[in-house]
């Protein structure tokens, strides 16, 4: 990587990743497309996630550099801590105590980089009974409270097919890393973060629960009978999103020309539906299995009632909407989602390069932080 292409908001900003899979590695890389400087160290194995079948390492770690290093080897840890000393943030994911094990930990690196950002993301955070419990995203979607509430109107609560608590921890973690950076530049402080992938998921969850946090998932108050999946005639998932009273009223005038039954008043206001729900979701369930899903998405879409069929990732990433807003970039025939932001009409993060292999800048990032030539070469043996 030639990091005089580096731009963007954050090119002077220098980040060692210390960690693996998913949560930190996210967060590095949205401070990556942004322009920072990443310095990703993994052991000498890689992280594991290049080993997973699907190409989770490769969509969180563009735009990375790679340093391959045995940390519990003492040179490979001085060397380490030589990077530390001087970058603006460290992020590490082990579990609570790890890094301090390893020499690595905020005291040690704030004895030689007094104002570095330190972030630690792990699953319970740092503190409490469950500090030192061990998960995983599905984990924490049911420990934070998330997965109580159910997304369907007649379906039981169930995990999405994305890592929403880890990709909540990475974005949280990402924020508050970026506003410990602002305030250092007005205190020159530095800061600890202890960001636990339970706690940001709760804060999700809080979302549904009010200011009280009294709502009961069971009485279905987060739902609507009208905004819902439902299976058209080929197959395909199409949704429904009729909450207000004017898209309802719209959505069922198109229906009703194939169930007459959904003109009853019982339907005509939300008390009426919400109380008779399971019946209403069973007649647009009726309803929407005679056509199929591109037809409903024509008719319902061409009187202003929020519709879509349930599309791949393949087909999102290639619909006009995406390549209008130039959300995807293409290098080394990979195909990315950039930083999902616009700023001044023009895509805010950038995609440099692909993710790095296994330790290919091992070498060159230890000479560029002075690391003597005798030890890296007992490094790199």
């Amino acid at each position: 990587m030639n990091l005089a292409n580096r731009t963007g908001p954050l090119s002077d900003v220098k980040v060692l990743d210390l960690s693996l899979l998913l949560p930190g590695p996210y967060c590095a890389q949205m401070l990556a497309d942004l322009g920072a400087d990443v310095i990703s160290v993994e052991p000498l194995g890689g992280d594991y996630t290049r080993r997973v079948p699907t190409e989770v390492f490769s969509a969180v770690n563009r735009n990375k550099r790679s340093v391959a290093l045995n940390l519990k080897d003492e040179v490979a840890r001085e060397a380490c801590l030589r990077i530390a000393a001087d970058v603006d943030v460290v992020i590490e994911g082990f579990r609570p105590g790890a890094a301090a094990r390893l020499g690595l930990g905020y005291d040690d690196v704030r004895d030689v980089n007094p104002s570095v950002v330190y972030c630690s993301i792990s699953g319970f955070g740092q503190t409490g009974p469950d500090a030192d419990r061990p998960g995983h995203d599905l984990t924490y979607l049911c420990a934070s409270g998330a997965l109580s509430f159910s997304g369907h109107w007649l379906e039981p609560a169930r995990r999405q097919g994305v890592p929403a608590s880890d990709a909540a921890a990475s974005t949280y973690a990402a924020i508050a890393i970026l506003a410990a950076l602002h305030e250092r530049g007005r205190t020159g402080a530095g800061a600890y973060l202890d960001v636990a992938i339970v706690d940001t998921a709760m804060a999700f969850a809080a979302l549904r629960g009010g200011p009280r946090l009294e709502v009961d998932p069971s009485d279905r108050l987060h739902l609507y009978p009208t905004n819902d999946l439902f299976t058209a005639a080929d197959g395909t998932m199409i949704s429904i999103a009729a909450i207000e009273d004017h898209f309802w009223d719209r959505a069922r005038r198109v229906l009703a020309r194939f169930d007459a039954r959904l003109l009853d008043e019982r339907f005509g206001d939300e008390a009426g539906r919400r109380k008779a729900g399971d019946e209403l979701k069973r007649l647009i369930d009726g309803v929407v299995a005679q056509r199929p899903a591109a037809a409903w998405q024509e008719e319902l879409g061409a009187v202003d009632v929020p519709v879509e069929c349930v599309r791949s990732l393949p087909e999102a990433v290639a619909s006009p909407q995406a390549r209008a807003r130039r959300l995807v970039s293409e290098i080394d025939g990979q195909v990315h989602v950039r930083f999902p932001v616009m700023r001044d009409g023009e895509p805010m993060g950038g995609v440099r390069s692909a993710a790095p292999a296994l330790g290919g800048h091992t070498r060159a990032v230890l000479e560029e932080y002075g690391v003597p030539a005798g030890q890296i070469d007992k490094i790199l043996t």
